[in-house]
């Protein structure tokens, strides 16, 4: 690629190519790529603590990244892992690099070893993706080859409102969504955090056989591992010392319904098994019973770690993992298909407001589009609602949207904060900003549910909105643990992380069951925000007056 004056040409060029490539460059020429803004979108320099698949990836123009490397070894591994990346998502972009002189002339002798040609200094190192085979050019377009494949069914116009969006990552989830709603056997969802996994199980409930039935989430990571089995089969009465009398558990309570388990991932090897066996057999054995108990419940498992992996690595069964993952959805994250976010947030908007004739303003759309949402549409919807908070429902501008971001990025400890960890000083800060944080937002939500829950209210208008304020909790609590380093130690975070979870099926008990919510905070939620509120202070004491 000549950086002179054909630049666009070779610019375009390079991207008519098959596959994604990578072009590293001297910073000292990047300024060069100013006469083509056009075909660029410019990501500045680095963030330390975000890998460049994270920042380069799900953009219609070409991505510039300034700089931000001082180890040729480092920057290689990055620039090959977003390469595999943008392979598997099907990215075939040209994605530019910026590297200092002295990262930049170890490249250049590197690729000298490597290549008997020339020896003239040259201004940029070219990165092919090496096709994973022979079907490359075709993996590039995975979701629209697969959906030009499959026969295409009806999709119900209630689906194409509760799954917004137009692209083909989308298309492609619904006519899956159609498709497992049909079958009544396990699921397998995978995606990354916020991308909508809990909706597409519930939507492939409310469009199957099972709908009139009930739908039974799960969060196996926000249940202690030593009662999970209690929870999910249920115990009979004296299986244990606090074993008073008889409980279904939630695999009995979702007979003839859906039972989903979330962030599967996080069941032991143990637990792996019993799960197996209940799917396998149709029956469940309660703890404490001498006989099993046959159950027609569906399953359906989702979790945003690589399963494949763990079962490489022996961390989770093999039969267990193929027997769930005998139908297999994937929910894109949403840089993958950034032309949905205007309707995604179009939708969002409405229901922050409870007004379906206000509409965001074009500025702010565009805004939106351009921001990277590593939380995805969780993500969005608590930005958001940020906006709402603050600034109301009308006569809103960009600069609202900036003051926002302003907000949070003041609100939360800056990412590379959290790997600065040679300077403990500086990190002591941060963990202390971030702790007091988390114990604002978990006194803010106690202090908002006490009145309601000590039975002072009970009206249905001020239960929901009760459970749209601890759905914002629950939005603020999804961020700090997004920076799980900055709560200084693993119990801390753990705690907190398990508290936002119940927080999370709290709320929605709320909506549909006033009186079992109220039970599940009397037994479980009051004591243990007192139990969260109490971790947390004393890890504040721990930071201030370190050991």
């Amino acid at each position: 690629m000549d950086l002179g004056p054909d630049l666009r040409t070779a610019l375009l060029t390079a991207r008519s190519e098959p596959g994604p490539v990578a072009f590293i460059l001297r910073e000292d020429d990047v300024s060069a790529l100013d006469a083509c803004k056009d075909l660029i979108i410019d990501r500045h320099r680095k963030h330390r603590a975000k890998p460049l698949a994270a920042i380069l990836l799900g953009y219609e123009q070409m991505p510039l990244v300034r700089g931000g490397y001082s180890s040729p070894g480092q920057l290689l591994r990055s620039v090959r892992t977003l390469l595999e990346r943008a392979r598997e998502s099907g990215d075939g972009n040209v994605f530019l690099i910026g590297a200092d002189r002295v990262t930049f002339a170890e490249l250049t002798r590197r690729a000298r070893r490597s290549s008997a040609t020339g020896t003239a200094q040259p201004r940029e190192v070219r990165l092919d993706a090496a096709p994973a085979d022979h079907s490359h050019r075709a993996s590039r377009q995975h979701s629209r080859a697969l959906i030009d494949l499959l026969p295409d069914l009806p999709v119900p116009d209630s689906l194409v409102r509760e799954f917004i969006g137009d692209s083909v990552e989308v298309r492609l989830v619904r006519q899956l969504i159609v498709r497992a709603a049909q079958q009544d056997g396990p699921v397998l969802i995978l995606g990354d955090t916020g991308s909508g996994k809990e909706v597409v199980a519930r939507l492939i409930h409310a469009h199957g056989p099972r709908r009139n039935f009930t739908f039974m989430p799960v969060n196996c990571g926000a249940i202690p591992r030593e009662l999970l089995e209690s929870e999910l089969f249920g115990y009979e009465k004296g299986a244990h010392s606090t074993a008073a009398g008889r409980k279904l558990g939630l695999w009995r309570a979702a007979d003839r319904g859906t039972l989903l388990l979330d962030e599967v991932a996080d069941l032991t090897l143990d637990h792996q098994v019993k799960v197996l066996r209940a799917i396998d057999r149709g029956e469940i054995q309660p703890v404490g019973a001498e006989k099993p108990v046959k159950v027609d419940t569906r399953v359906v498992a989702a979790t945003n770690r690589d399963l494949f992996a763990m079962m490489r690595a022996g961390e989770f069964r093999e039969d267990l993992y193929y027997r769930l993952r005998a139908f297999m959805i994937r929910t894109p994250p949403l840089r993958e298909h950034p032309g949905d976010i205007p309707a995604l947030a179009q939708a969002l908007w409405k229901q922050i407001t409870r007004d379906p004739t206000n509409e965001l303003p074009a500025d702010i759309i565009r805004a939106l589009q351009d921001h990277g949402w590593p939380g995805n549409v969780r993500d969005l919807k608590m930005f958001l609602t940020g906006l709402h908070g603050l600034f109301g429902a009308h006569g809103l501008r960009a600069e609202h949207l900036r003051a926002v971001f302003e907000f949070e990025r003041q609100a939360l400890a800056p990412d590379e904060t959290a790997n600065r960890l040679e300077d403990a000083g500086t990190y002591r800060i941060h963990c202390l900003r971030h702790l007091r944080q988390a114990d604002e937002v978990l006194r803010a939500a106690q202090v908002r549910l006490r009145d309601v829950l000590k039975g002072r209210s009970k009206d249905p208008e001020t239960l929901r909105s009760i459970a749209d304020a601890t759905d914002l909790r629950v939005n603020e609590l999804e961020v700090l643990c997004a920076h799980p380093l900055l709560f200084h130690t693993v119990p801390t975070f753990n705690t907190v992380r398990r508290l936002k979870e119940k927080l999370r099926d709290f709320a929605e008990q709320l909506r549909q069951d006033p009186e079992r919510a109220l039970a599940f905070w009397k037994k479980e939620l009051e004591p243990d925000f007192a139990h969260a509120l109490t971790i947390v202070f004393d890890e504040v004491a721990r930071v201030v007056k370190p050991t």
